[in-house]
Order: structure tokens, then C-alpha cells, then sequence
């Protein structure tokens, strides 16, 4: 397959060949040929250290910046808990410890520029720093008091909790919070991965729960690390050791995790929003990250409506059509279950039937004719020249690492990943079409005012209604 340079490398290509051979011997763009892009992780070390903690490091003498990463596997909370990683984290890094209350910890990482956060996710909690080398010994030392011994603070608690439930309550004020949120409800049912916090189980937790979440999972035999900057592995080594010494290792049972039907059940939902606009999800259950078709199904879902302004959905909805500003489509795995297909578009309340039933035939088409060679090829060239900037930064290079060996994948997976995208074919997009989508078995879910819509969703199959709390 020809992969095409861009016109402006093509024109100082010619500018180099002598004035009297341009002529015969300059050739349009898209009849040059190269070899095929292949991409390699910088060269990383793999660490471990006596207390159990392991990871990787790159060293990187180009700024005098040390970035690092921290990954501790958790599990979900009991979903009348949900939320309670969220604010563990944050009570954590926000309520600091005895020996470093959070207003010091604050003064001191404001005054000389430095960054350390905590976040408490679905499945995990992870730690970033990133400071001056000259300030890393200070840096580690607050990390390490905090992974060790926070003070939970009852205030501090408290302040987190309001704060999280304000946002739960502003949730819906946004309709396309509203439709992303309901959407994984349906989608997930009573699987954790569907579980979003809600007032009731903020309200739930208690101290006691944050103080058992800490000493359970914030173990250095749980945790992943992720170093990179201008300093030697002796030098980091050295500096982490002393600063978490006392961090005592210790047995973290983590549940499996629930398995997931992926069934294709179609069904149409609807929340109401006094809205002008109507808020359109369109999908179903995804990828599992270790299908051997992710990387084509990628592809085809660039094509799809993942592509920027070039992709059908957004093609047709919005250029063509002029009925959606944005219109677009996503395909995600997920390492242990499966990830979601999505089709979004929010248009004017009167055109939200139409827009709807122009994704559904997009869908549909993709399906049972798939694309065409020019926009594979099209598609192959774009995605290639984008994923280049994946590895520009040995930062997020070491977090990738850290992140594909929490989720038990070949660390390589980026590069086999593009290996195998530079070689599919039409094909292999066609056959993928076929295979992972489903067009009997979408989801519809709409937001918005269907007095104002063009049709009513019941056009689409038996509506079920979604009452939003206020």
C-alpha cells in the first residue's frame, strides 16, 4: 500500500534536485513511495525495589524536570459506596498528614513550581509528580509521608464530599453529561462499569471507609511506577528508598472482576430537558483490549466517524446535511470487559429524528458494504501520521508502560499496533464491519424537549422514559 507524503516535504524534496532535471524527474505526491512508518519505544529500564514496588524508568537529560507515575490497583467499591476512590484520592493528597498539613504541602509545591496529584479512578488510583531535579528529594519526601500516613481530616472530608456532590448535582445541567452518563447506565445495567457516584452514596461513606480504602490498596507490592527526567536510576533509587522507608508491604486481595454479557439488545430511551437542542447517543457494547481486530476495527471506526472533518458520520450530519456542528463516532475497549460504540450528534430540536435516523443508515451501510480502498488508505495514512506524537513524550511514554502492565498487555501492544494497521487491507475493514457492528442491536438515547422533535422517538421502537432527578 502507498502511503503519501505531505506536498510540503515533497516540495523541499524537489527544491534539492538540480534546476535542469525538475522536469523529467519530479513526481506528484501521491505517487511517491516510502517505507512503511515503524515506531519504537525509547529504550526504559525495568526497576523494582525491595519493598515490592516495580515499574519503569527512562533517562532524559534534555530539561531538568523529573516526571513520575504511580499506579495502585483497587477494585470497584460497593455500589452503595460508589465515588469512594474519587474522594479517597482527594482526601488523601487534600488533607495531607501530621507532618505536612495540607496548607504546607501547598505553599511548599507552589513556591518552587511543582506538581503532585492524586486521582481515585474506577479501578485504580494513580499519583503524578512532576518537579525540578533540584526539588525532587523535597517533592518524594511529602509523597512519602502521604502514602504512608494521611490524616483524613473530618473537615477536609467533609469539604471533598460537598464538593463532589455539588458536581453530581450540576450533572444535569449539562444534557450531553446527562446522555454520556445515562447511556453507560443502559449499556452496563448493574455491572460496576456502569456505576456512576450519586448524592446518596457520597453521602455513604464514611471516614472509616477512607482509612480502609488507604490501608488496603496504598501498598508498594500494589504499585506500579513510571519514572522518567534528568536523573540516573542510581540517583531516583537512592531518593526512594529514603523517602518511603516504613512503607510496608502487604497481601492486597483485589475481587475478580464481574463478568459482562455482551448481548446486542436494541432499545430507545429518552430523558427530558427544556432544551432547544436534542442530544443523540447511538451504540452499543465494544471491545475486549485483547481482540486481535482492535486495530482494524479502529480503523473502520476512523472511517466511520472517528476522523475528524474526513469521516462519513461527520461528513454526512454536518457538512452535507448541516444539521450538527459536531457528529462523530467512537470505539473503545477495555482490558477486562468490553468498552462501548458510541454515535453522538447534538442537533436543533426539530431535526433530532432526522439526524438520528441519518446515523442509523450510515451505520447501516458500513455494515453490509463497508468502505471504500481510497478511504482505507486515506484513513491508514492519517491515523499512522497522528499516533507519531505518541511517542514524543518519554513522560507519557512511562505512563503507557505502567498502564499496559497493570492491564496485563504486552508492553509492545503500540507497536504491534501499527504494525498491523499499516498492513490491513479493504478487506480486513469490510470483515470487520460485518463482525463488530451491530446496526439490529443499537441502543438509541435521546436528550432533550420531543414535543419540539421533528418525529417522535417511537418511531425507533417503544420509548423508554428516563426521569432525571432535579
Amino acid at each position: 500500500m502507498k502511503r503519501v507524503m505531505t506536498v510540503g516535504l515533497a516540495l523541499v524534496l524537489s527544491a534539492l534536485v538540480p534546476a535542469w532535471s525538475v522536469a523529467a524527474e519530479v513526481q506528484h505526491p501521491s505517487e511517491l513511495e516510502y517505507p512503511q512508518l515503524r515506531l519504537e519505544t525509547p529504550d526504559y529500564e525495568a526497576i523494582s525495589f525491595a519493598n515490592g514496588m516495580r515499574g519503569f524508568f527512562i533517562e532524559d537529560h534534555e530539561v531538568p524536570i523529573v516526571n513520575i507515575h504511580m499506579r495502585m490497583s483497587t477494585g470497584y467499591p460497593v455500589k452503595e459506596k460508589a465515588g469512594l476512590n474519587g474522594l479517597g484520592a482527594w482526601a488523601i493528597r487534600n488533607g495531607g498528614t501530621a507532618e505536612w498539613p495540607p496548607d504546607k504541602i501547598n505553599d511548599e509545591l507552589e513556591f518552587v513550581a511543582a506538581r503532585l496529584e492524586l486521582r481515585g479512578g474506577v479501578r485504580s488510583t494513580t499519583v503524578n509528580v512532576n518537579c525540578l531535579k533540584k526539588d525532587l528529594e523535597l517533592c518524594l519526601e511529602i509523597l512519602g509521608d502521604l502514602l504512608r500516613s494521611p490524616a483524613f481530616p473530618e473537615d477536609k472530608i467533609e469539604l471533598g464530599r460537598t464538593s463532589m456532590i455539588e458536581g453530581i448535582r450540576r450533572e444535569n445541567d449539562d444534557p450531553r453529561r446527562v446522555a454520556g452518563r445515562e447511556f453507560y447506565r443502559v449499556l452496563y445495567g448493574d455491572h460496576p462499569m456502569g456505576w456512576r457516584p450519586t448524592e446518596e452514596s457520597m453521602s455513604a461513606i464514611k471516614r472509616d471507609d477512607l482509612v480502609e480504602y488507604h490501608e488496603t490498596y496504598f501498598r508498594p507490592n500494589n504499585t506500579l511506577i513510571g519514572i522518567c527526567g534528568d536523573v540516573t536510576l542510581d540517583e531516583v533509587t537512592n531518593l526512594l528508598n529514603e523517602a518511603l522507608a516504613g512503607w510496608e508491604p502487604s497481601e492486597v486481595a483485589i475481587d475478580p472482576e464481574p463478568e459482562l454479557e455482551l448481548a446486542f439488545e436494541p432499545s430507545v430511551h429518552y430523558a427530558y430537558k427544556d432544551i432547544s437542542q436534542g442530544v443523540i447517543q447511538i451504540g452499543h457494547l465494544g471491545l475486549n483490549s485483547r481482540d486481535e481486530n482492535r486495530p482494524a476495527v479502529q480503523i473502520m471506526n476512523f472511517i466511520l466517524g472517528g476522523g475528524s472533518f474526513t469521516s462519513r458520520i461527520t461528513q454526512r450530519v454536518r457538512t452535507d446535511e448541516g444539521l450538527a456542528y459536531a457528529a462523530y463516532s467512537s470505539f473503545t475497549d477495555d482490558p477486562w470487559n468490553y468498552g462501548v460504540f458510541t454515535a453522538s450528534s447534538q442537533t436543533r430540536a426539530d431535526a433530532t429524528a432526522r439526524a438520528t435516523s441519518l446515523i442509523l443508515e450510515i451505520i447501516g451501510d458500513m455494515r453490509e458494504n463497508g468502505p471504500t480502498e481510497e478511504e482505507v488508505e486515506r484513513a491508514i495514512d492519517s491515523y499512522l501520521n497522528r499516533h507519531v506524537f505518541d511517542y514524543d513524550s518519554k513522560q507519557r511514554v512511562v505512563e503507557r508502560l505502567v498502564r499496559l502492565e497493570w492491564e496485563g498487555r504486552p508492553l509492545d501492544t503500540p507497536e504491534r499496533d501499527i504494525e498491523r494497521i499499516g498492513s490491513l487491507t479493504v478487506d480486513d475493514i469490510k470483515a470487520v464491519a460485518r463482525e463488530y457492528l451491530h446496526p439490529e442491536g443499537l441502543v438509541i438515547l435521546v436528550v432533550g424537549d420531543e414535543a419540539a422533535f421533528d418525529q417522535p422517538l417511537s418511531n425507533f421502537g417503544e420509548v423508554n422514559v428516563i426521569e432525571l432527578s432535579e
